[in-house]
């Protein structure tokens, strides 16, 4: 049941951060400027993440496909690290948008912090090769998963 708590994390994670971003795309778009990314090469990244995040979330449905949003996931946290690391390294002043325009803020600890979270959850999940079979469940259980899960995102916007 914790590896289905954890996935269900995930899932609803990376889905409101796909889905926000989505809605505040041209905002996106400028965080990948700020980070001094050319234009040409933000609107096609930005779409991008923007798809491996809603991606991901779809491919943690299925049990046969939770491996491969593991590995999703593992290369969209490597990208949010570098994207700190540059602009740690760069001083640059970059706006978040971790979660699109749901909340306003510039890399800074918290932004690493959630980075740590997301990698401490994804390895766990991939070292422990979990996978679960979500159909197996009761709908009153997956219900209480995903409402904690949202009551988890909440915290971890904070």
């Amino acid at each position: 049941m914790f590896a289905s708590f954890l996935q269900s994390v995930l899932f609803v994670t990376f889905l409101v951060s796909g889905v926000a971003k989505l809605f505040g795309l041209e905002d996106f778009m400028k965080t990948f400027e700020q980070l001094e990314i050319k234009t040409s090469l933000a609107r096609l990244l930005a779409p991008t993440v923007i798809l491996l995040e809603m991606l991901s979330s779809l491919l943690l449905i299925l049990s046969q496909t939770q491996m491969v949003a593991y590995m999703v996931i593992l290369f969209l946290i490597a990208c949010f690290s570098w994207s700190v690391y540059r602009a740690y390294t760069k001083q640059l002043k970059v706006a978040c948008n971790c979660f699109g325009n749901l909340q306003q803020e510039t890399f800074g600890w918290n932004t690493v912090v959630r980075i740590v979270l997301l990698l401490a959850v994804d390895g766990y999940l991939i070292a422990a090769g979990t996978t679960v079979d979500w159909f197996a469940y009761p709908v009153e259980e997956i219900l209480y998963a995903l409402v904690g899960s949202v009551g988890v995102l909440l915290i971890y916007m904070m």
